[in-house]
C-alpha cells in the first residue's frame, strides 16, 4: 500500500488505535454518541454524493464503532468552532483592507521568509489548545497533517474548492527541516507579487461567506474529493464497495494553517499601527 493515501491513514488510525493512542499528539477517550449518519449530513461542506458515500462507507469501515463515532462527532464540533470565527476575520478586512495591503506590499523578503513557517506540531498544537480536539479525532488530524505534508506523493487532484483554496493549495509546501511554508513567496530575494496575492487571496476568504465551498452536486465532482467511494447512480445511490476518504479533513488542516498565519499577521499589522509611544511601554 502506497504511502500518505487514504488507505494508509485509515490504517495508521486504527494501529494507534488499537495501541491505545500511541500517536504522539493525542490519546483516546472513548464514548458512543449515537446518529453517525445524521453527523455525516450536518457537515456543510460535504456534497451530497460525497456524504452518501461516506455513509455507505460506515458498514465497511474497519473502525470500531466507538472510534468512528466520535471521530464524525468531533469533525462536526471543530467546524461550528471554526465557522464561530470567521466574523473576526470579516471585521479585520473590511475595516484594515486597503491599509493591511500596502503594509504586506512593504514587508521585506526575510519579514515574507520567517512569518511562513509552521512546524507539524504546532498546528496539532493549535487543535489541541484552541479547538479542544484530543482523542480519536485528535489521532486522525495527527495522521492527515502527515498527508498534507506529503500530499505530492498521493497521486490525487487537489481538494480544494474555488481558486482561492485551490491557488493556496498548490503553493503550500512542506520542508523536513523547516515545516510548512509558502513556495516561491521569495525568489532571488524577490518578494513574488502573484505569490503574495495568492495569500491575501485566501486570507479575505477566511471571513466567509463560506467555511469551505462546495462543488454543484455531481458525482463525478464528489468522487474527485473522495477518492475511492464506489460508484453512484444518477439518483445519487452509492453503489458497491465504498470507503472513507480523507479530503475534507486535509481542507479543515490547510484552513488551520491558513489562521495560524493570518492571526500572527493580523497581529504585527494591527501592532505597527499603535503610536510609537504606546510601543515602548510593552
Amino acid at each position: 500500500m502506497p504511502r500518505y493515501t487514504d488507505e494508509w491513514l485509515t490504517d495508521r488510525v486504527l494501529f494507534d488505535y488499537v495501541s491505545g493512542g500511541s500517536c504522539a499528539c493525542c490519546g483516546f477517550v472513548h464514548f458512543l454518541p449515537n446518529g453517525t449518519a445524521d453527523l455525516i449530513t450536518a457537515l456543510t461542506d460535504l456534497e451530497t454524493d460525497q456524504a452518501n458515500a461516506e455513509i455507505k462507507a460506515l458498514d465497511d469501515s474497519p473502525w470500531p464503532p466507538d472510534l468512528r463515532d466520535q471521530v464524525w462527532s468531533d469533525r462536526v464540533r471543530l467546524r461550528q468552532k471554526l465557522k464561530a470565527d470567521m466574523s473576526s476575520y470579516k471585521e479585520f478586512w473590511d475595516t484594515h483592507e486597503e491599509e493591511f495591503v500596502q503594509w504586506c506590499h512593504d514587508q521585506g523578503a526575510s519579514f515574507w521568509r520567517r512569518h511562513f513557517q509552521l512546524a507539524r506540531n504546532e498546528i496539532m498544537d493549535e487543535v489541541r489548545q484552541k479547538y479542544n480536539i484530543h482523542s480519536a479525532f485528535g489521532v486522525v488530524l495527527c495522521a492527515v497533517v502527515e498527508q498534507v505534508a506529503f500530499f505530492d506523493m498521493t497521486g490525487y487532484p487537489d481538494d480544494g474548492r474555488g481558486s482561492d483554496e485551490i491557488d493556496f493549495e498548490k503553493s503550500l509546501a512542506f520542508m523536513r527541516q523547516g515545516g510548512f511554508t509558502i513556495q516561491n513567496i521569495v525568489s532571488d530575494g524577490i518578494i513574488s507579487k502573484e505569490v503574495l496575492q495568492i495569500w491575501l487571496n485566501r486570507m479575505k476568504s477566511l471571513g466567509g461567506p463560506k467555511l469551505l465551498q462546495r462543488f454543484s452536486k455531481t458525482s463525478k465532482e464528489s468522487q474527485d474529493d473522495n477518492h475511492d467511494q464506489g460508484e453512484v447512480d444518477e439518483g445519487g445511490k452509492v453503489l458497491g464497495k465504498a470507503s472513507a476518504g480523507f479530503a475534507s479533513d486535509r481542507r479543515v488542516i490547510r484552513l488551520i494553517i491558513v489562521r495560524f498565519w493570518a492571526d500572527s499577521l493580523q497581529k504585527k499589522f494591527l501592532h505597527a499601527q499603535l503610536p510609537q509611544e504606546d510601543k515602548s511601554f510593552e
